[in-house]
């Protein structure tokens, strides 16, 4: 194993310019689409840096990749709309149908 890599959840770790193990995270931006890349832990978001250590964990993707995947994602994302909808109004639809059947049951009993 090189200096800097440690054997770790996922194959491999390595140490930040800090000392400490890098976190793993993915890349969302459109240019490197699921790309990982070890952090510094100390960084928490985009203002704050760390030490600064910065790699690239995985190779970049084919041009053909960049283009498909965003597209898939928004399919993604829209399919998961209409379905939280349709789950939505199944919900009212079950509590209608429940409703008018204690309605008939409590026109039978008087």
């Amino acid at each position: 194993m090189e200096t800097g890599e440690k054997q770790g959840e996922g194959g491999h770790g390595q140490w930040c310019h800090c000392g400490k193990l890098a976190r793993m995270q993915t890349s969302w931006t459109s240019s490197n689409l699921g790309r990982r890349f070890p952090v510094c832990p100390k960084s928490k978001g985009r203002g704050e840096k760390g030490c600064r250590f910065f790699q690239w964990f995985d190779a970049e993707m084919c041009e053909r990749s960049k283009s498909l995947i965003p597209g898939l994602l928004r399919k993604i994302d829209r399919v998961e709309k209409e379905n939280a909808n349709i789950r939505a109004k199944s919900k009212i639809l079950w509590a209608a149908m429940l409703l008018s059947w204690l309605v008939v049951f409590a026109m039978k009993m008087n």
